[in-house]
């Protein structure tokens, strides 16, 4: 009786958050993209969950992990759809270069220095030291695109490239983050250790790809002829639950393998752009009901240390920062890139919790010491990240509510 009550708040509360937009009320930019990201959420789920009213207790939270595999794989293809080689061939190298050179500084300097941290003042064995500094690490890896779209339909700037280049890192942060996600856990493989055999890493990793891509495949077939209206998401939504349940089933990440089965989609299925829209338009229904469970599966009285959040958000910040100004510097450009850049690029949200919730699954026993670590961190960065972005473009006209105003 309790999971069918869970059940329909869950929905009721998806379905209307779905619905709500507070883009258009009068609150700050920051507060607007707390409410974009859905950090409310987790906050009613906790409220929902053990901690609260118990409407989400012990006992019925697990019967929702199913749907936490689906929106796993579903959040997978999303990603893994937008990743047309084509169109990525067209956008400018430099990009690309930028985006990899950052990517690579925020890693290291968030997993060199949560190790240290977990390691020499938390007095954590080394395996479980190394394991979660390289999985906060990964998170720090993605850019949420939540900042961005919303200083976009407030303001418009007259150094457009520099708005296109933060667009893109945004974009393409999230594939670096998975992919590293996904050679974590292979290297994982055994257990709550890592095992260095790069043939049976290469194994396991690449086992994650025929997931994706047997589903994927079928799903090709499937539309050789035209499916009809009705038809059509009878299949995708069948193959993604396949994906996410035979990934569950052999230990993988349903997430990595919808990622490797939305890249098949993108590049070998005629009907991608239809595949793209019917997956974005049920997004946030399923990101709400996911936040929700992460939410009330979430215990704050184990062991929150604000010291491990300044860490993290401190060193990503410099990540950030350094790297895209080693990145800028690098190239030449056609347009002014500021040496500030990175601090535009702090927002984590979206995916952050995907990968997040994944390893929640994956690995439960070690989820406490780092899902308040994350869900801080993303608080706060969510609350500046707008105005840390208009922070990098002197010239930009107000065109939000009120209108008109130059700045």
């Amino acid at each position: 009786m309790k999971f069918l009550l869970a059940l329909v708040i869950l929905t009721g509360i998806a379905v209307l958050g779905s619905k709500i937009s507070f883009l258009r009320k009068e609150f700050s930019l920051g507060v607007k993209n707390i409410f974009f990201t859905g950090i409310e959420y987790i906050l009613i789920g906790l409220i929902l969950g053990e901690s609260g009213i118990k409407i989400l207790d012990i006992e019925t939270l697990p019967k929702f992990y199913p749907f936490l595999v689906f929106g796993l794989a579903w959040i997978g293809y999303l990603f893994g759809v937008q990743f047309e080689f084509q169109q990525v061939k067209k956008l400018p190298r430099m990009f690309f270069s930028i985006t990899a050179i950052q990517a690579f500084v925020t890693f290291l300097s968030v997993s060199i220095i949560m190790f240290i941290v977990f390691r020499n003042f938390f007095f954590m064995k080394f395996q479980i030291s190394l394991i979660l500094s390289i999985f906060l690490g990964t998170i720090a890896l993605s850019t949420a695109q939540s900042a961005i779209a919303i200083v976009n339909k407030n303001y418009k700037f007259k150094n457009q490239k520099l708005f296109d280049l933060l667009r893109y890192v945004s974009g393409v942060d999230g594939v670096f983050a998975i992919m590293v996600f996904a050679v974590l856990l292979a290297f994982m493989k055994n257990g709550n250790s890592l095992s260095l055999n790069p043939a049976l890493t290469l194994l396991w990793l690449s086992i994650s790809v025929l997931i994706g891509f047997i589903p994927a495949v079928i799903f090709r077939i499937m539309n050789r002829v035209r499916p009809g209206i009705q038809e059509f998401p009878v299949f995708l939504v069948g193959v993604i639950i396949f994906t996410g349940g035979l990934a569950i089933q052999l230990n993988h990440s349903p997430l990595v393998c919808g990622f490797f089965g939305g890249i098949i989609i993108a590049n070998s299925c005629r009907y991608r752009t239809r595949v793209l829209l019917f997956l974005h338009e049920a997004e946030k229904a399923i990101y709400i009901i996911m936040l929700l469970i992460l939410g009330a599966g979430w215990n704050p009285d184990k062991g929150i240390n604000f010291i491990l959040v300044l860490f993290y958000i401190v060193f990503r910040l410099l990540g950030k920062f350094f790297g895209n100004f080693i990145a800028a510097r690098s190239f030449r450009s056609t347009f002014k890139i500021p040496s500030t850049i990175g601090i535009a690029l702090l927002s984590e949200g979206g995916l952050s919790f995907g990968i997040l919730i994944n390893f929640i699954i994956l690995f439960p026993e070690l989820s406490d010491k780092i899902i308040y670590i994350v869900i801080l961190s993303s608080f706060i960065n969510e609350l500046l990240s707008p105005r840390l972005i208009l922070t990098q473009f002197k010239e930009k006209e107000f065109i939000g509510n009120i209108g008109g105003k130059k700045l």
